[in-house]
C-alpha cells in the first residue's frame, strides 16, 4: 500500500503478512506448512513451495520476481486453474513473449529471479541489491547487460545471510556417476534402475548423484532399488 503523508511524502508499506511465522514465544520457527500441503498464493509462489519441502530466502526472491513480472507486464507469470498454475511454476518455461518491449536488463533480472532451480537464482537479498546498480546503470545508458555480470563480485559473507552451514571438505578424489532422471511417473523407470545397477556393479563408482525436481520420484526410485537389492540378498547398499 502507498500512503500519502504530510509535506507530500509518499511511503510504501507492506500490509500482507499472512504467512508470517511466530518465533518470539517458542524461540524457534514454527512451520506454516506440512509435507504435501501448500500454503500461499499460487501465482506468486516458488516451485519448491508446492512440494511442501523446506524453503529459504531464495523462495521469497522468486516471489519477488513474480510480483515484479506482474508489475511490468500487467499479468501474472502463469494463469489458469490453481493446479495449472502450480504445475507451470514447477515445469513450464517462462512466457517470454509477454516481455516484448521490456528493457533487456529488466528481462535478465526477471529471468534470474524466476529460475526454477533455487541454485540459479540470487542466493539472498544482498546479491540482488549488489546487482541492482548494474541494472540501473545499463537502463540509464540504454545498453544490454550480461547475466554473468550480475553473478560476480558478491560479498564474501553472503552465506551468513542464507544461514548455510560451512562446507565440509570431502576426499580429494572421488568417482561420481550422475543419474539422468527421466522425469516419468512412479513406474516405467527401467532405464534409471539399469543405471543404478550398472553404477553398483562398477567398482570405480562409489557415489551416485540423483538430481531432479521435487515430485518426480527420486525417493521412490531409490527405495524401490534398495528394496530389490535387499530381496536379492545383497549385504548392503548405500
Amino acid at each position: 500500500m502507498v500512503s500519502f503523508e504530510e509535506r507530500g511524502a509518499v511511503t510504501a508499506k507492506i500490509i500482507d503478512l499472512g504467512l508470517a511465522k511466530p518465533t518470539a514465544e517458542t524461540g524457534s520457527e514454527t512451520p506454516i506448512s506440512v509435507h504435501g500441503h501448500f500454503a500461499g498464493t499460487p501465482k506468486f509462489a516458488s516451485p519448491e513451495q508446492f512440494s511442501g519441502v523446506a524453503v529459504d530466502i531464495r523462495s521469497d526472491l522468486y516471489s519477488l520476481g513474480a510480483t515484479l513480472w506482474e508489475t511490468v507486464t500487467g499479468d501474472p507469470v502463469f494463469s489458469g486453474s490453481r493446479a495449472e498454475i502450480m504445475f507451470q511454476h514447477q515445469h513450464a518455461p517462462l512466457p517470454m513473449e509477454k516481455l516484448e518491449g521490456v528493457p533487456q536488463p529488466v528481462v535478465v533480472l526477471l529471468e534470474m529471479l524466476l529460475e526454477k532451480d533455487p541454485a540459479r537464482r540470487f542466493q539472498n537479498p544482498v546479491e540482488l541489491l549488489t546487482a541492482i546498480p548494474r541494472i540501473i546503470s545499463a537502463l540509464d545508458a540504454g545498453r544490454k547487460i550480461a547475466r554473468r555480470s550480475l553473478q560476480k563480485e558478491f560479498p564474501s559473507d553472503w552465506h551468513a545471510v542464507t544461514r548455510r552451514p560451512p562446507a565440509r571438505r570431502g576426499p580429494r578424489k572421488i568417482s561420481v556417476a550422475r543419474l539422468p532422471i527421466t522425469g516419468s511417473g512412479l513406474f516405467g523407470r527401467e532405464e534409471d534402475i539399469a543405471f543404478l545397477d550398472a553404477a553398483w556393479a562398477n567398482q570405480r563408482v562409489n557415489v551416485v548423484s540423483i538430481v531432479a525436481w521435487a515430485g518426480v520420484g527420486k525417493s521412490t526410485l531409490v527405495n524401490h532399488w534398495l528394496a530389490r537389492m535387499a530381496a536379492e540378498h545383497y549385504r548392503s547398499a548405500k
